[in-house]
Formats: structure tokens, sequence, C-alpha cells
């Protein structure tokens, strides 16, 4: 039954696929010349430079700056010497962790990537 209901499924998004490739209206256009098709440029570089992704949206948006920012606005906040000095180790210490990260992210993308290239991947047939 599953293999039925998977096979059916296959059939149905790859028909909406080839329709969507065949009239250019997929959201993802253009994005298949990306040397890593899930990350762009400025991410790749982003990450290599230990600036991130933007995952911390949500605490910035709600008050809870990085300290990149909190340094960026150490003059309008009155940060004394001492508490620079603080969030400065603070930022150096996350970029150090950062940097080692993002080259992980950046290798597991391309592999992922590369294996999807070679169709070492069947669609929607992944062993539960």
């Amino acid at each position: 039954m599953r293999l039925g209901i998977a096979l059916v499924t296959m059939l149905a998004f790859g028909g909406l696929a080839a329709a969507q490739h065949q009239h250019g209206s997929t959201p993802y256009t253009g994005l298949q010349q990306r040397a890593i098709k899930a990350l762009s440029e400025q991410q790749i570089s982003d990450l290599r430079a230990g600036r991130g992704m933007g995952l911390a949206l949500a605490a910035e948006l709600n008050g809870y700056p990085g300290p990149l920012h909190v340094l960026e606005l150490a003059d309008q906040i009155e940060l004394s010497g001492e508490q620079r000095e603080r969030v400065r180790q603070l930022y150096d210490s996350m970029k150090a962790e950062a940097v080692p990260v993002g080259e992980i992210l950046i290798a597991h993308e391309s592999a992922l990537d590369e294996r999807l290239q070679r169709g070492a991947y069947p669609p929607l047939l992944w062993p539960r």
C-alpha cells in the first residue's frame, strides 16, 4: 500500500515539476545554476566570514541584539570601556566558533547537492 501511495505521489509531483519547468513558473528559477544550489554566493561568503545566515532575527526583533550590533551601538547605549571589552571578547569567541561551523555547513550542502545531482537519493523512496 505504501509503495502504491509513493508511486502515485511521485507521478503527481513529477507532473507538477515538469509543468513548472516547462512554463518557468517555479520560485526556484535560476537557482539551479549556483555552485551550491541551496546557498547563494552571499550566504557562502557570510558563513565563511562568521557572519552567519540571519538566524538570530527572532532574538534581534525581540530586543536581544547580537554582540556585533551591541558594539555598533556602543556609543548610543553608553557602554563603558569594560563593557565594550566584554562584548568584544564575546563577539570574538562567537566568531571563532561560527567560522568552522559555517565551513561544515557549506561542505555538507555541497555534498548533498552533488549526491542529488548524481541521483543518489531516489525521490520519495528514502528508507525510513
